[in-house]
């Protein structure tokens, strides 16, 4: 029988040593060679009947490693269940493994030695009363819900062509032709193109455009006609230059022709806005419709300032449980992880690999110690709650529950989705644990200095991400699977 010795080095290193005697694994490699024997067909021999010394010296050596391999995997696999080590990695092979001579011949005892990473023992801190977080409470002021109420009303509104005057809160179409001097340029580009009167960058030829009315021609630089568009997006958007139109030259002054003029005309605050812009029945009043528009804007910077807060708190639990790592062991692990990877870039990604792998320790001692998880159901209810969020991006917020079912039964075959879906939302309960533990403060914070907030902490996210890609290391979960093959 395998013997399987174990030797530590320190409380997060440990070798283990596996003996396997020619007793051990001959009768397996024996009954491998009798199979194939049997099945294989070779000229000269009928099927089953091929000498076993001739399978043995084409496929032996095969044979033996694949017979050999399992019997690695399975007992180092064992040890480690049975011996309830918390391992971080895989095994892998130690740097002073002696030489496997795989001679089919002379069949020998073998010798394998792995060398194994363990997780570090800790008693968690951070998780008490003691501890306060600021949670940003946005403040949706009166204001702000009457521009929401008025933009409801433009949404909704219909359009209508003028024909006697023109307001800044117009659209116009203009049909404009390129000038050479003050004359329409022989030959030049013409386009059609719309835009609102208020977008107007040029105050002059905004004043202009209001003295007119449909019908009128005005002269314009049609590349300092809106407010912050650049060359390129004036010639593809307004000018229609298409790419098999090359690099033509167009000048910049145009005369216009004012087409359309179309201005929304604003409905009534009547129950039929109401049901047409929130829902049939939803609110009566415009009171009503304040107040549900409010709780839609608080439930939505809720959610961000959570992100925040949780992402303060994965900082906290950092840094209050310092956690040793086996790294000389981790590092060798993430270079025989993937093929390609250079020490170079072990190096550089190492900081940032070992900070999540803390983090998977802490998020893990949280959930043994609170005793949290998500079931199969919760996972399929999450994936059809998605399934139900594509549909209203796509204006089928009441999809029928049978094509959300069976959309989500798809969805659930992907083994991956399926993980992603049990992570976010064993994420969500881990948060949730946090936050009935510690001690919340809820500060006031203006809706302009949170979006600001935000815009802040999405760009420093996406320069940490770009810099992560330049030396990204193999993303490997810290968890056994298989020891590496021999």
């Amino acid at each position: 029988m395998p013997q399987v010795v174990r030797t530590d080095s320190d409380n997060l290193n440990t070798q283990i040593v596996l003996t396997i005697t020619k007793d051990d694994y001959e009768p397996k490699f024996k009954s491998e060679l009798n199979k194939y024997k049997n099945k294989v067909s070779m000229k000269g021999f009928r099927k089953g009947k091929t000498p076993t010394a001739l399978i043995k010296k084409m496929y032996g050596q095969k044979l033996l490693v694949d017979v050999i391999n399992e019997m690695v995997q399975n007992e180092i696999f064992t040890f480690i269940k049975e011996e309830d080590l918390q391992t971080i990695g895989q095994p892998i092979p130690a740097e002073d493994q002696p030489a496997v001579d795989f001679n089919v011949n002379e069949l020998k005892d073998m010798e394998f030695r792995f060398d194994l990473g363990l997780a570090p023992q800790f008693e968690l801190k951070g998780v008490e009363k003691t501890t306060s977080f600021d949670f940003k409470k946005v403040q949706i002021d009166d204001a702000f819900l009457n521009e929401q109420v008025e933009g409801g009303r433009k949404r909704v509104g219909e359009r209508v062509q003028m024909t006697d005057d023109i307001e800044g809160n117009d659209v116009v179409k203009l049909n404009a032709n390129e000038l050479d001097g003050k004359k329409v340029k022989e030959g030049g580009w013409a386009a059609s193109f719309s835009i609102l009167v208020d977008e107007i960058a040029d105050e002059k030829v905004k004043k202009v455009i209001l003295k007119k009315k449909a019908g009128d021609k005005i002269t314009v630089n049609v590349f300092q006609l809106e407010k912050d568009r650049d060359a390129d997006f004036v010639r593809k958007n307004m000018l229609g230059v298409q790419e098999n139109d090359g690099d033509v030259e167009i000048g910049q002054m145009f005369e216009a022709t004012i087409e359309e003029v179309n201005r929304i005309q604003l409905p009534e605050l009547n129950q039929e806005f109401f049901d047409k812009y929130m829902g049939p029945g939803k609110v009566s009043t415009v009171e009503e419709m304040k107040e549900m528009i409010k709780t839609d804007y608080i439930t939505h910077y809720d959610k961000q300032a959570d992100a925040l807060m949780f992402r303060d708190f994965n900082d906290m639990l950092l840094d209050k449980n310092e956690l040793p790592l086996p790294d000389a062991f981790l590092k060798r692990w993430l270079k025989t992880s993937e093929q390609n990877v250079q020490n170079k870039d072990v190096e550089e990604g190492y900081e940032e690999f070992a900070k999540s792998l803390r983090w998977s320790l802490i998020r893990g001692e949280l959930i043994k110690k609170f005793s949290l998880e998500v079931t199969d159901d919760e996972v399929f209810e999450g994936i059809k709650e998605q399934v139900r969020g594509m549909f209203k991006q796509y204006g089928m917020a009441d999809a029928d529950e049978l094509i959300v079912l069976n959309t989500a039964n798809r969805m659930a075959e992907d083994k991956e989705q399926m993980n992603k879906v049990y992570g976010e939302m064993m994420n969500e309960k881990v948060f949730t644990t946090i936050k009935g533990e510690i001690s919340i403060n809820e500060t006031p914070i203006t809706r302009e200095d949170f979006d600001a907030l935000l815009q802040e902490e999405r760009a420093k996210s996406e320069a940490a991400q770009a810099a992560a890609q330049e030396k990204e290391i193999v993303n490997t979960e810290a968890e056994v699977e298989k020891p590496e093959e021999v």
